[in-house]
């Protein structure tokens, strides 16, 4: 089970990044989107959604961020992830380093 799951993320992760990179001339976009108790973010490319997160990622649970600014902050460092051509993954040691709260 725990296996799958990994080959899973793996290949998400994977064609997230591959359709990310298929062009030079990318132009990637953060929009906040309000949730039952906060925010979350959309990655948008090209006006089309590329990655929907309603929560605060690499947190046990479904927690959101608590402000805007937070959502924002992340999903600014996931597009740098993703223009530098590595994979969109977001840690905790990461989300510290940005005040965020979880």
């Amino acid at each position: 089970m725990m296996t799958t799951k990994i080959f899973f993320r793996i290949f998400f992760s994977s064609a997230i990044l591959l359709v990310g990179c298929e062009k030079k001339n990318n132009t990637f976009d953060v929009k906040i989107t309000k949730q039952k108790s906060g925010y979350g973010y959309q990655i948008l490319k090209e006006k089309k959604v590329l990655i929907n997160q309603p929560f605060i990622p690499a947190i046990q649970g479904e927690k959101t961020f608590k402000n805007e600014t937070d959502a924002q902050k992340t999903g600014l460092l996931v597009i740098k992830k993703i223009t530098k051509r590595t994979l969109p993954r977001i840690s905790i040691h990461e989300l510290d380093s940005m005040k965020i709260a979880y």
